[in-house]
């Protein structure tokens, strides 16, 4: 069973992180950006700060990913997939696909350079659609900790 505990917290510790520095982006970078007078080197600065912050939550959404499985895959759980009160294993595999698709797929094929996606002639209007987006993926992944944290701890099957 220590396997399991050492999955369990790899798992929590990664989910920290990459949640963690998603509400960051969300709640700290991008208003200050937005809001800031340094017109010239907005996009500069977010896109040092978000591609740097991309490189750890590739690593921390990885982690969380390899002992989320490694936890079905060694507690057998395949068929909680197929209960109801499980819902939560569906939402945390959900908000995981979202990030590993924006963070492997999205955003190194698609959006090369993040600043051209938010930049808008020499004005950095566009952020404002980037934070919106932030602030739906923060919205979902937090209502995703929090019923999955009362899904754990068998909240809903009692």
């Amino acid at each position: 069973m220590n396997d399991l505990t050492i999955a369990r917290a790899i798992h929590i510790l990664s989910i920290v992180i990459w949640m963690g520095g998603v509400a960051f982006v969300t709640l700290a970078l991008i208003p200050a950006i937005r809001s800031a007078t340094f017109k010239s080197e907005q996009i500069a600065i977010f896109n040092a700060v978000e591609n740097r912050f991309a490189a750890i939550a590739r690593i921390a959404v990885l982690l969380a990913g390899l002992s989320g499985f490694y936890m079905v895959f060694k507690l057998d759980a395949w068929d909680r997939f197929y209960q109801a009160q499980y819902f939560w294993m569906h939402a945390m595999v959900l908000v995981w696909l979202m990030f590993v698709m924006a963070l492997f797929v999205i955003e190194p094929f698609f959006l090369k350079d993040h600043g051209r996606a938010v930049k808008n002639g020499h004005d950095i209007g566009n952020l404002r659609k980037t934070h919106i987006v932030h602030i739906l993926i923060s919205i979902l992944s937090l209502i995703t900790i929090f019923v999955s944290v009362l899904g754990a701890h068998g909240f809903f099957y009692q």
